[in-house]
């Protein structure tokens, strides 16, 4: 028996608080709404009908559309849409909590330069006795051969038998077996199960992203998200052994192509999110411009949705409206919601959880966790599913924006909640710290959620007041346009503002931020894509 070491010991107590509390808009003491509101019935809006009461059908797939000849790469082959592709087949066993799968991986070289070797981010395999990877080998159709490979925790080397040549692609296929564990066990809550919910999250082995000509693994941590991922088209033909009624719920298109069988198309994701329940039905909406909202929740025992799923089903749509309007469309043409069953909230794209404790504790009235969680987690479709970021090394980049989200929902949707939410979300925890410290700083999650997630609404806050309002949304969507698809920094957020407002904020950055001198020397780089540069 070896001694535990101070980072072993540190480890330990940041789990203990993660247990409890997780980053994703999560509190560690439950504030309660500070202005009396009375109970309101649920605002009009342009609900579908409920699709199902018991687990629901899947969504259809469109019809197929014809296509002229692929273009072929610089090795031959033909030239797919994305530069990273997952097809998986995998079958699943929910009574077991375990899976067996075949992942087909290609990666098209984009980085300007042969490539000499490939890496692989496998995220289970921070935990003992999750994962097991039993073999991995290139195929007939890839342009480089795989000649040996090693696993050493989340790390995937793979060694190629010469430089893959730019634009050409390599094409791996790796089997793997995956055992889920408990809740209480689990390192992360997206990969977990309960008595009703299986959660597979961050699942598949994934090729890791290049930043400045570097291969970049993330460092796993406790608190907050470090996920770096890089957007890939996923194809997924997902089998559930057993008899029991059960549904699989997913982002994209879902197919059941049999009792026990579903196809998922998903694109341009930054991972695959599958849910696995007996226990949940569906309600569906659709927004004004034309997106599925579908949102997933616990059947009880009326067997009829709650006022607490009907509100977070409006919430999100409604999010979606009014996100669509400040920043652009949302990426997908659907959006799944799903009631977990663990704490708070977690952003995938296309699929996001929001805690049945939400709903569970729902009041009937506007100014509650669940409008707030709902509406953040929805805010992610642009500020994670859209531009890629390092979550742990600057967590800000997504989760301040996120969180800010909240309140411009509330500004469209109830204004009259706007000083209940900067009392309630912001002004009652007294934050402090530095908006820009990476997840990797902190042991506390009340420590890390002041600093970059309510000092992070108030370093916003008074930018949009500095800058006045057209000025401020025109830096957001600058920044979203010129990253949407790509990996952005905290230069390009920065970048975006444009040389004289970002000089005009100087004073502003040097009370929020560690690091104020963002760009040295900035220079005004108005998106060509972004129609509001004029």
């Amino acid at each position: 028996m070896t001694t535990p070491t101070p980072n072993a010991l540190r480890l330990t107590a940041a789990l203990i608080g993660a247990l409890l509390i997780m980053a994703c808009g999560f509190t560690s003491v439950v504030a309660q709404p500070t202005s009396p509101f009375a109970a309101e019935s649920v605002r009009a809006g342009t609900f579908a009908p409920i699709v199902s009461a018991t687990p629901s059908d899947a969504t259809p797939t469109p019809p197929p559309t014809h296509t002229r000849a692929p273009d072929l790469d610089p090795c031959g082959a033909p030239k797919s849409d994305a530069a990273i592709r997952y097809a998986v087949s995998a079958q699943i066993d929910p009574a077991a909590h375990s899976l067996r799968a075949e992942l087909h991986a290609e990666y098209r070289n984009t980085a300007g330069v042969p490539l000499k070797a490939l890496l692989m981010y496998v995220d289970p395999n921070h935990s003992d006795g999750i994962f097991t990877l039993e073999s991995v080998q290139s195929t007939s159709d890839s342009a480089v051969k795989l000649t040996a490979f090693r696993l050493e925790k989340a790390r995937l080397d793979l060694t190629l038998d010469q430089p893959l040549p730019v634009g050409c692609r390599a094409v791996i296929t790796l089997t793997f077996t995956l055992r889920v564990p408990s809740l209480p066990n689990a390192r992360m809550k997206y990969l977990s199960y309960t008595e009703r919910q299986l959660n597979i999250g961050h699942w598949l082995p994934e090729f890791a992203p290049r930043l400045n000509g570097d291969w970049v693994l993330p460092q796993a941590w406790l608190i907050g998200e470090y996920i770096f991922s890089e957007m890939a088209d996923f194809e997924a033909d997902i089998a559930l052994s057993g008899s029991q009624p059960i549904d699989l719920i997913a982002p994209g298109s879902v197919t059941r192509l049999g009792a026990r069988n579903w196809r998922v198309v998903f694109k341009q994701g930054r991972s695959l999110p599958l849910v696995i329940s007996g226990s949940m039905a569906r309600l569906s909406a659709q927004t004004a411009n034309g997106e599925t909202v579908d949102l997933y929740y616990f059947i009880n025992s009326s067997g009829k949705p709650s006022a607490a799923h009907l509100h977070a089903l409006q919430t999100a749509q409604q999010a979606v409206e009014r996100f669509t309007l400040l920043f652009g469309n949302m990426p997908y043409d659907r959006l799944v919601v799903v009631e977990g069953d663990f704490p708070d909230g977690m952003e995938f794209s296309g699929l996001v959880h929001v805690g049945h404790h939400w709903f569970a504790n729902f009041t009937g009235r506007d100014d509650s966790w669940l409008t707030l969680i709902t509406a953040h987690e929805v805010a992610h479709q642009w500020w994670y599913a859209q531009v890629m970021t390092a979550q742990g090394e600057a967590p800000y980049l997504d989760e301040s924006l996120s969180i800010y989200a909240e309140l411009l929902y509330l500004e469209g949707v109830r204004p009259d909640l706007v000083a209940w939410w900067w009392t309630f979300r912001v002004k009652t925890y007294q934050p402090k710290g530095y908006v820009d410290t990476p997840v990797y700083e902190y042991w506390n999650v009340r420590l890390y959620i002041n600093a970059v997630y309510l000092r992070g609404a108030q370093m916003l806050q008074e930018m949009r007041e500095a800058l006045g309002e057209a000025a401020f949304l025109t830096w957001l969507r600058r920044y979203l346009y010129g990253g949407s698809g790509k990996i952005a920094t905290a230069q390009d957020f920065w970048r975006a503002l444009g040389a004289e407002h970002y000089r005009r904020t100087a004073e502003i950055r040097m009370r929020y931020l560690r690091q104020p001198d963002v760009l040295p020397e900035p220079e005004p780089t108005p998106t060509a894509a972004d129609p509001l540069s004029g």
